[in-house]
């Protein structure tokens, strides 16, 4: 690009295409969209609301001395009830992943994106280091506000979680990289794809749907298979305590964080191939 120099002469210097302008593109597309604005914004009203309403349960359950196993609808341990809206929230950010990028290919601003950004590769980097800033920041600040209205709830019956306490830290932190993870994939479905409803059927079939018909293989294949599908590693990243059916959190985040960088992987070879 050539540029006019205040005294009639010409800059040769040519404006390229850097990740710093692609992310403040993408920056300005998320802040632009309302659906997506609105929904990261529903994300942190769950990640918030249920946390402290399951702590508030939970309390409930140990004052009428009722076993907190037998209680429906009660999560089974207090770091579980201050993450109570991460079931739903980890759906919401997936759709939203899935949102954030085929509404390009669904008004045609695809064309646009990739004539300003003619590498392609640069533009799936950008949206998915913006999406998952944002959605990682967004829930980090919102398990933390869970987390401490959750705790006076707990705190009186002697159940209160501390920081202090062996894998409470780490599930905590674990819960924005799991959530912007899930986003993540979200994004490499919708380059993949190129359907919002496909991509959001998918997600929600990974999310909710798989690890449950993996029940209906042999006993002894469910077994192996079922602690190595991506909700299940994400459940073994927020449990405090290991438990045998799961893996230990590390081998689970590798698990999951494969999950994440193959399906982005995948979604960068589409991206670079096919037509617009």
């Amino acid at each position: 690009m050539t540029v006019l120099t205040t005294d009639g002469g010409a800059d040769t210097r040519r404006r390229g295409v850097t990740l710093p302008r692609v992310l403040h593109s993408e920056w300005i597309k998320l802040s632009s969209v309302r659906a997506l604005t609105v929904g990261l914004a529903a994300t942190a009203v769950l990640l918030m609301a249920l946390g402290p309403l399951s702590s508030s349960a939970m309390a409930k359950t140990f004052a009428a001395g009722t076993e907190i196993d037998d209680a429906p609808f009660v999560p089974t341990t207090p770091v579980g009830a201050v993450l109570g809206g991460v079931f739903f929230a980890q759906l919401l950010t997936g759709a939203l992943g899935v949102l954030f990028m085929s509404t390009e290919y669904a008004t045609g601003m695809i064309r646009a994106s990739l004539a300003a950004v003619p590498t392609r590769l640069p533009l799936l980097w950008g949206k998915a280091l913006v999406f998952g800033a944002v959605v990682a920041t967004v829930s980090a600040i919102s398990v933390a506000v869970s987390f401490l209205g959750s705790v006076p709830l707990l705190d009186g019956q002697g159940v209160a979680p501390s920081l202090s306490d062996p894998g409470v830290l780490r599930a905590l932190t674990a819960t924005p990289a799991y959530l912007a993870g899930i986003g993540l994939i979200g994004i490499a479905l919708a380059v993949l794809m190129r359907s919002t409803a496909l991509a959001v059927t998918t997600v929600c079939f990974a999310v909710f749907l798989l690890d449950s018909l993996a029940g209906l293989l042999p006993a002894s294949l469910a077994d192996e298979v079922t602690p190595y599908l991506p909700a299940t590693t994400g459940k073994a990243m927020l449990t405090v305590q290991n438990q045998p059916d799961l893996l230990d959190p590390l081998p689970a985040c590798l698990v999951f964080a494969g999950y994440v960088i193959a399906s982005l992987a995948a979604a960068g070879v589409a991206l670079a191939r096919r037509d617009a």
